[in-house]
């Protein structure tokens, strides 16, 4: 069994890190201080008692805003989470009214032994510790739904689902709204409506964003020429990948590349 986890540790410094790339979904518990963060170009202000959590689709920076900073961070593999069990959903799914930051003051104790747990099984040797740990990741997940004032983790949709699985698994596919809604045998306007309730985005614009995590990864982590990049990740040209990349990320894939490649 291949570990959800990559990365998970506890840090109390308050060092500025160089801009970094992370092929995951992060959640970081602040225990003390605060921090500014910029999602999707919205500033957001966390504080000590808060969860924040970040999709592998969303842009996103924190600086620190206080003398001392302690918290714990987790990166979850977006490749090895189940994708069928509605707890994920809070990883990747943004309905109405869905906030990066969740206060979970009210259970700080369950948060924390979630990732002192995490933390002890995914270093540990023992038997069986893979499936401790995912357990450990799903107590954390469901402590944060219970302390959302939405519904997160309860609606679900399996043609939804499938087709964010779809998507994750061959972003380079030539995917319509048409064909999809066709195959599934409903309408376009039924199937819009019903993937963008649950994961606040239409379908198109979740398949564009699972096409530019691809293409990040790629960038970041092999040596793939920039053409083959726009091919497997389905773009019709490189202007047009090159246009829209800049857009969504706010620097060019060359920049990009030079940027991050190595980290």
């Amino acid at each position: 069994m291949q570990s959800i986890v990559q990365k998970v540790y506890y840090a109390d410094d308050t060092l500025l890190k160089k801009p970094h790339f992370h092929d995951c979904h992060q959640i970081i518990l602040i225990l003390k201080g605060e921090a500014e963060l910029q999602v999707n170009g919205k500033a957001l202000t966390a504080k000590g008692g808060d969860i924040m959590i970040f999709s592998r689709y969303e842009n996103h920076s924190v600086t620190i805003r206080s003398a001392e900073y302690e918290r714990y961070v987790l990166h979850i593999d977006p490749t090895v989470i189940n994708k069928s069990s509605p707890v994920y959903s809070l990883l990747t799914d943004r309905p109405e009214g869905f906030c990066n930051i969740v206060n979970v003051s009210k259970a700080m104790h369950e948060a924390v032994d979630a990732f002192k747990r995490i933390l002890r099984e995914h270093q540990s040797l023992e038997s069986l510790a893979e499936e401790m740990e995912q357990l450990a990741v799903k107590q954390l997940l469901i402590t944060v739904c219970r302390c959302t004032p939405l519904d997160l983790g309860t609606v679900t949709d399996e043609t939804v689902t499938d087709i964010k699985r779809r998507f994750e698994e061959n972003c380079g596919e030539p995917f319509s709204l048409n064909a999809l809604a066709k195959q599934y045998s409903i309408s376009a306007s039924s199937l819009s409506h019903r993937f963008r309730e649950v994961t606040g985005v239409s379908v198109m614009g979740h398949l564009m964003s699972c096409r530019i995590a691809r293409a990040k990864q790629l960038l970041a982590e092999t040596d793939m020429d920039i053409g083959l990049i726009v091919e497997k990740c389905g773009f019709s040209d490189n202007s047009n990948f090159s246009r829209t990349f800049k857009a969504r990320i706010g620097v060019s894939p060359t920049d990009f590349r030079k940027r991050y490649k190595g980290e």
